[in-house]
């Protein structure tokens, strides 16, 4: 797809640090910058405990920022409080892993529906029975649905519903925190296609977060990979997994199952070796430097920046890129 000029969300230089109990910091989310454009599906990757979750939290507001800047819609999201920051929230919801846990087992599926409908706009009782009415529609639900509590559903259902709930305000983004990863393996199809046809009906930008490769490039048009609190390489989904320049992705897609025997069993893994860091004390330097093949003295010392291509379709964050094969 073509890449609009301007972002509907642009986080630059983004940290989110947690302060531990004894001295110092978990650096969850290290100094990342990226861009979502209008009706564009990004999937961020990475190796559970990189920070994906905390970023996605942190892009919602749902975790302060320890610093950096966010806009969305061309908002300085990071400026708004009280009244506004509520009223501008409806503009971009979050779906969570976990469907079971993020849904109220007291309120009704009708009564998590209208809520934030009461709270955002001034809608009377038809009207907003009407858009719940069609919201449950959208995501494959029957109108009896509405009478029922979450308990009385399957997972799949569950995410469904948790889905309706950040589509029933008609936000501009969406950000989907492993949406399918506590699913099953035939209800996460589902619930993929399902995300993926409101997407193309609607036209939403959607941040899409998992560990997940195969998942990734199903729903993505982009995709960004993480590692350790920092992306390091973006580019499109066909050209990512074609040509991956950065060695944590060659490591990743590696490691992706083919489905034909035949070419599994010829195919060379890379396997990564060396200490996994942690963020409480990431290395000097790059931060993969500890596990990479390529590394050289200069990984040790200085931490490379994420740098477009001459394409500008690509951006890499290692020093030996173009030297290797």
């Amino acid at each position: 797809m073509s890449k609009p000029q301007s972002p509907i969300l642009s986080a630059q230089d983004l940290t989110v640090y947690y302060p531990l109990r004894s001295k110092g910091f978990l650096r969850a989310v290290d100094g990342i910058s990226l861009n979502l454009y209008p009706g564009e599906v990004l999937g961020l990757v990475g190796e559970s405990g990189c920070g994906k979750s905390s970023l996605g939290r942190a892009l919602m507001r749902l975790h302060e920022p320890t610093s950096g800047t966010l806009s969305v819609l061309g908002t300085d999201f990071l400026s708004l409080k009280g009244s506004k920051l509520r009223e501008f929230r409806r503009n971009i919801q979050m779906v969570f892993q976990d469907p079971y846990a993020s849904l109220n087992p007291r309120m009704t599926v009708s009564d998590a529906l209208s809520e934030p409908l009461r709270a955002h706009f001034r809608l009377t009782n038809q009207e907003i029975t009407k858009k719940v009415a069609k919201t449950l529609e959208q995501v494959g639900l029957t109108e009896q649905a509405r009478y029922k509590y979450p308990h009385e559903f399957s997972g799949g259902q569950r995410q469904r519903i948790a889905i309706a709930r950040a589509l029933v305000l008609d936000p501009k983004v969406l950000i989907a925190d492993e949406p399918v990863s506590s699913l099953d393996v035939s209800v996460q199809a589902q619930v993929l296609n399902l995300l993926k046809e409101i997407q193309k009906n609607t036209g939403l930008s959607m941040l899409f977060i998992s560990h997940n490769l195969s998942v990734v490039k199903y729903i993505s048009d982009r995709i960004a990979v993480m590692y350790l609190g920092k992306i390091v390489e973006t580019a499109n989904r066909d050209e990512l997994f074609e040509k991956p320049q950065h060695p944590y992705t060659q490591a990743l897609i590696s490691a992706v199952p083919i489905p034909d025997p035949k070419l599994e069993r010829e195919r060379k893994r890379i396997m990564l070796t060396g200490e996994l860091p942690s963020a409480e004390s990431p290395p000097k330097g790059c931060a993969f430097h500890t596990r990479c093949p390529w590394v050289v003295p200069r990984c040790l010392e200085e931490r490379p920046k994420l740098k477009e291509d001459s394409s500008g379709k690509r951006a890499v964050a290692c020093f030996e890129v173009g030297k290797r094969p």
